[in-house]
């Protein structure tokens, strides 16, 4: 990601509720809404290394992206787009239980970090 600072009177910031995963999504969603350009071009490219954390920790690394996914659709969706999601993945996840139970648990424990931490606090996050 790029970013010309010349744009901006002060320096733009990523949002701290984001870990790991959807970040850049957000901070484009969100600049774009103040009026900013955002593109893509295929002009520049930039060779990203995985992380060796997550590469080492695959279960870390999907719940995370779990929870970012859930975060960024309750900031940039309406709450019913995240209400189908939640129960959608949730019932997957529990009826992958006894097929995969290693993914399916850490698919539910993300479910319900993310539940626990912006969801039932009715915390509002639209921007």
């Amino acid at each position: 990601m790029l970013i010309n600072f010349k744009n901006f009177q002060k320096c733009p910031q990523f949002d701290e509720d984001y870990f790991l995963y959807y970040e850049d999504f957000d901070f484009c969603r969100r600049y774009k809404k103040k009026g900013h350009k955002i593109a893509i071009t295929q002009t520049i490219s930039v060779i990203h290394k995985p992380s060796s954390i997550t590469s080492k920790k695959p279960e870390l690394k999907l719940e995370h992206s779990i929870y970012s996914y859930l975060l960024s659709l309750e900031k940039h969706t309406n709450k019913s787009v995240l209400i189908y999601r939640l129960i959608r993945m949730t019932i997957v996840a529990l009826l992958c239980l006894p097929i995969n139970y290693r993914i399916a648990s850490i698919k539910v424990k993300a479910i319900n970090r993310f539940i626990k931490n912006n969801f039932i606090l009715g915390r509002t996050t639209s921007q």
